[in-house]
Parts: structure tokens; C-alpha cells; sequence
């Protein structure tokens, strides 16, 4: 069966997730000297954090001490802004990990901030793909490539980066191995993602008694709508079956309340929107739901192909920011998901 393709590198919600986090008052700890308190000020008010910085020890000279316990104290106050945890791997990994993240951390503090979190973006990609290197069940020549981009590839660029000024030309040519770089490893980790979304929804071992619960109600709406859609709309569906199992388990698995997924109301898309809006087209007659058109201009197979590839796109990014431990990007996308289905009924004519 076909399925859906989903861009690599472009992000939709990439802008509002930087906004949102960076006006949240919170320490940087990618960019700090110290603590990230100056770093989490300059992100907050969109300045350069070198001023910040001069403008906090120019204040001690006219405030005493007062600048130094203002300072403990948003280092005690101020949350730390997420990151992306070293992964559990092999001794020797981790130690090769760790010596990319000292470059890293350099990238911080000698290069503009745009460039730094691009750095930063690709380095967290190296993180969520890493315990795959040691995974026998890849191909060797998948493990390998990978191993050679994130571990030699990577700290390369980064080093003629780092000692190259910005202005000439193997800066430039640095900075583009580093976006198409980026670009190879997020296809891997959108590769990854896929198989474990497929992995997770077949594998009967891996399938709660409820996630087993909805996919038997599901099953007779799915059939009907076999005989009566194309294979376009069956395989959007198939897919949305996946994601929303994936999604269900993992809500279930007992994580972390940061990755918590009920205020995203997946279980209600799974078991009312979804079932609706099939129901919904299933009740008109075939000839008027592939041939007469609607006010928009559309069938009604085209506008429930319109829904459900809406709905496919945001259910894939919720479950990439759930892979990427991205509780900003959970945020985001669950609140899409929340405003444009879990609250609305799919109309197919007005």
C-alpha cells in the first residue's frame, strides 16, 4: 500500500514553538557562561545576550551585591528550558557523544544564535537516533552511514566552524554541508519514526486491551468503506490507524507527565472524530459522494480525503515531537489537534 510522504526538514510549526519558547521567561542552559539566567533574558526579550551579560556586570559596580543575589536568585527561580537528554547507549558511544557536545557548547558561545541552534537542532537529531547505531536489526550499511554523518561528518563541520571566520567562503560552504547534513539526518529520524509507528500498531504483543477496543470498532466502518472509497482514502486511513495507536500506547506506557498526551485528546479523535466523520460520508448515497460537487467545489470523497490528510499530517507531528521529547512541540501540536478536531464535527455540505 502507497503512503503519505511528509516533508523532512520543513517544520510549519517550528516558528511558533521558537516564539512560544522563547518569550517564556527560562534559563538557556545551551548558551550560558554560568547558569543560562543571562542567556534565558536575552531569548526572552529578543536581544543579544553579550549586552545582557555587559549590562549585568556593569550593574554590580553600582548596586553592590544586590546584582549578585538578583542573579542566584532567577538561578534558583527560573525554570531550565528543555533539552534533549544523552541517550542510554555504550560506554564507548557515550563517550564520542559527549565529545560533540563540548563542540557544541562552543558553537554557543562563538557563533550567532541562528546558526548556534541549527547546530543544536542537528546535535538533538544525533541524540534521538543514536542507541539506533548500536541496533543489530539495521542494516550494517544503514548503521554505518549513520555512524559516519552524526560522529565524523558532524564534529567536522562544526570544527571548521569553529575556526574559520564568517565572513570567507569555507565558512559559507561549512554552513551548507551543515544544512544538508541536518536534512540527511532528520529523513533518518523520520525513517525511524515510521518504522516504529508501524512496529507499535501491527504487533500484537505491543496493543492494549483499549487501543485492541478501537480498532475492532473501527474495523466494519473500514470495511464498508472499502467498498465505497478509493485506495487513496484507505491508505490515509491505515495511517491514521497507526498513529493513533502509536499514540494511545505510549499515553498508556506510563511515561513522564511532561509527555502526558490526554490534554491533546488523542483518545477522543480515536473513538468520536474519526468514527464520525467516516459515518458521516459512509450515509450519503455513492453517486453523490464521488460526483456531485459541494460549495467548495469538491466531492465529498475529496473533502474527506482534505480531512483525513489534515488529520494525518498533525498526528504525525504530534507523534515526532513525542519521539523527539519536544514538550514544546507537544504543546503546539496537540493544541492544533485539540481546536481543529477534537471539538468539531466534519460537515460534508453546509
Amino acid at each position: 500500500m502507497p503512503t503519505m510522504g511528509y516533508p523532512e526538514t520543513a517544520d510549519p510549526f517550528r516558528p511558533l514553538r521558537i516564539m512560544n519558547a522563547r518569550r517564556r521567561l527560562q534559563r538557556n542552559r545551551q548558551r550560558r557562561r554560568l547558569a543560562g539566567v543571562c542567556a534565558g533574558i536575552a531569548d526572552y526579550f529578543g536581544v543579544d545576550v553579550t549586552l545582557v551579560r555587559f549590562l549585568f556586570v556593569l550593574s554590580v559596580f553600582f548596586s553592590f551585591s544586590l546584582t549578585v543575589w538578583i542573579y542566584l536568585a532567577l538561578w534558583l527561580l527560573l525554570p531550565a528550558g528543555p533539552e534533549t537528554p544523552m541517550p542510554d547507549v555504550s560506554w564507548r558511544l557515550s563517550r564520542e557523544l559527549k565529545r560533540i557536545e563540548k563542540l557544541v557548547r562552543k558553537a554557543h558561545r562563538r557563533l550567532p544564535a541562528s546558526i548556534a541552534d541549527d547546530i543544536q537542532e542537528t546535535f538533538d537529531v544525533i541524540k534521538l537516533i543514536a542507541p539506533h547505531f548500536e541496533n543489530i536489526a539495521l542494516a550494517p550499511r544503514t548503521v554505518d552511514s549513520l555512524r559516519e554523518q552524526a560522529l565524523r561528518r558532524f564534529p567536522s563541520v562544526l570544527k571548521h566552524m569553529l575556526s574559520c571566520p564568517e565572513n570567507l567562503p569555507p565558512f559559507k560552504r561549512a554552513q551548507l554541508e551543515l544544512a544538508e547534513l541536518k536534512g540527511q539526518l532528520q529523513r533518518a529520524a523520520n525513517d525511524l519514526l515510521d518504522q516504529e509507528i508501524h512496529r507499535t500498531a501491527w504487533n500484537a504483543d505491543l496493543i492494549s486491551p483499549q487501543v485492541r477496543l478501537w480498532k475492532e470498532r473501527l474495523a466494519p466502518l473500514r470495511e464498508t468503506l472499502r467498498q465505497r472509497a478509493g485506495e487513496n482514502t484507505l491508505c490515509l486511513l491505515q495511517q491514521i490507524e497507526e498513529k493513533l495507536a502509536f499514540l494511545m500506547e505510549r499515553t498508556e506506557s506510563g511515561a513522564d507527565d511532561l509527555f502526558d498526551l490526554t490534554p491533546f485528546e488523542v483518545r477522543k479523535i480515536a473513538f468520536d472524530y474519526l468514527p464520525d466523520t467516516v459515518n458521516q460520508y459512509l450515509q450519503l448515497p455513492p453517486s453523490m459522494a464521488r460526483s456531485q460537487k459541494l460549495s467548495s467545489g469538491k466531492t465529498a470523497e475529496e473533502s474527506l480525503n482534505d480531512q483525513l490528510n489534515l488529520l494525518d499530517h498533525a498526528l504525525h507531528d504530534l507523534a515526532k515531537s513525542l519521539f523527539e521529547k519536544d514538550a514544546q512541540g507537544l504543546l503546539v501540536h496537540g493544541r492544533f489537534l485539540k481546536e481543529k478536531f477534537a471539538e468539531q464535527t466534519f460537515r460534508l455540505s453546509d
